[in-house]
């Protein structure tokens, strides 16, 4: 079952609340260089375990999110392989041990990059036992401005939406996340193309907030549509300006993105081919444009959307917790094969309970799922062409990465009673869910509620949960 067809009216994400109280407003008299910036200074690579220390009581549960190592890395050049000073095990705190172990000493792993400190998402030392080991990436997570600041806008304007082509580089025999799998390429298995577009030439559309100044850091919002439509006249955006923050429109290539449709969904043997999806290549090409061009807040970049679009934020979410500081999605879902993840990740999730297109699950091969009145041939059916068991298992895989712990939950806001907040994740990366009782696909409401922005203007629930967010240290 692919993801149905909505119009290009069906959504226009963001619609809220002005970013005002977060702006930046500040000179841009040294930008940095690419496009995410480096600075030196301090900065930790990913969390490692130290020695764990000899429990006198019962072995506790794994620690929460812990402090991690707090080597200098020299220079502060990407992959640079500076001196990494000895950290404090982390602090997580044991679930039932009767005894805190000692905490062993602690090595940082050199970070790639580098502008902070680095959260990762895993304790060290817990409290009886070690806790899972956490992201090692980044090292320190972005919070400065863009190299654009400073730079004319060129054609872009307030007023709508300017389309820019881009190219991606194909990979050669090393893949990463910043090029197309040759899988992907013109020539390869699972290319696709739409009127001279290719997964390594696409497009995106800009809109500027109103009165964009050239030296201010702007938050930006990337958004992608429900299936339907080509190339430029497609993804997500191209609605009215009020957010205060550069919006950019997300396109695809047949139909759907790759994440969210034909070419990651509907064959068994094609689907494993999207652990290098080139939606993640893309998405990162897309982020560096925009930064090179305009002035960018880089601790306030989010990424969110609807049915295939919101495939597309759970993929970014993963593979790009890097450089995205938050993530909303409606109807999406996760799939089984994707791009590894690089962290935690801030996430608002709305999903329908009766909704058969794109289940909230879990979905089990060989048995129904009643929730959607679904069959056990529907079930078999939805999982091997979605290559998802449903968004739930995508909600949780984002309170495992986040180092939550528990399940408890409280009421998020009471203007949207059908959100509940996970009340042992971290502050930096709350979670939050919205199963609507009753709602299908292509249906964001519940008793008169619109838990969407779609086609309610100022509707704030998404909005204001990532204007919430604070850029990380």
């Amino acid at each position: 079952m692919l993801p149905e067809k909505e119009s290009m009216a069906r959504k226009s994400w963001f619609e809220g609340a002005p970013w005002a109280a977060l702006l930046v407003a500040a000179a841009c008299s040294s930008p940095t260089n690419g496009s995410h910036s480096v600075s030196s200074g301090s900065s930790s690579g990913g969390a490692a375990s130290g020695n764990s220390g000899t429990p006198s009581g019962t072995t506790g549960a794994p620690g929460g999110s812990g402090v991690i190592g707090s080597g200098t890395v020299s220079s502060g050049v990407d992959n640079s392989s500076g001196t990494v000073s000895s950290g404090v095990g982390g602090s997580g705190t044991g679930g039932s041990g009767t005894s805190t172990g000692t905490a062993g000493a602690t090595t940082g792993t050199a970070g790639t990059g580098a502008s902070g400190s680095t959260l990762g998402s895993g304790a060290t030392t817990g409290a009886a036992t070690s806790g899972s080991t956490g992201y090692a990436g980044g090292a320190g997570f972005p919070t400065d401005k863009s190299a654009g600041c400073g730079t004319a806008p060129g054609a872009d304007t307030s007023n709508n939406f300017t389309i820019h082509d881009i190219d991606i580089p194909a990979c050669g025999a090393t893949i990463t996340q910043e090029c197309v799998a040759p899988s992907f390429v013109p020539g390869g298995v699972a290319a696709q193309s739409n009127g001279g577009y290719t997964f390594i030439h696409r497009n995106f559309a800009l809109e500027l907030p109103g009165n964009y100044q050239t030296t201010v850091a702007y938050p930006v919002v990337l958004g992608g549509g429900g299936c339907g439509g080509g190339p430029v006249n497609n993804g997500n955006g191209f609605g009215l300006n009020e957010t205060g923050a550069i919006e950019v429109g997300l396109s695809y290539i047949n139909g759907c993105f790759a994440d969210g449709g034909t070419a990651c969904s509907g064959s068994v043997q094609m689907e494993p081919l999207c652990v290098n999806s080139p939606e993640v290549p893309y998405l990162r090409a897309v982020l560096a444009e925009v930064e090179a061009k305009f002035c960018v807040d880089l601790g306030h970049v989010f990424l969110g959307g609807y049915s295939s679009g919101g495939w597309e934020a759970f993929t970014g979410g993963c593979a790009m917790a890097d450089v995205l500081r938050g993530i909303v999605t409606e109807e999406g879902g996760m799939r089984n094969h994707r791009p590894t993840c690089t962290g935690p990740i801030a996430a608002l999730m709305v999903a329908g309970e009766i909704d058969s297109t794109n289940p909230i699950g879990p979905l089990v091969m060989g048995m129904p799922y009643a929730p959607a009145n679904m069959s056990v041939q529907d079930v078999n059916g939805t999982i091997q062409s979605l290559d998802s068991f449903g968004s739930q298992p995508g909600r949780d895989d984002i309170l495992s990465r986040n180092g939550c712990v528990g399940t408890a939950t409280t009421m998020y806001d009471p203007s949207y009673p059908a959100c509940v907040q996970y009340t042992g994740c971290p502050a930096a990366y709350p979670v939050v869910w919205c199963p609507l009782p009753g709602a299908g696909h292509n249906d964001s409401s519940y008793n008169n509620v619109n838990y969407s922005p779609g086609s309610v203007n100022g509707d704030p629930l998404m909005w204001n949960f990532l204007t919430k967010l604070s850029a990380l240290p």
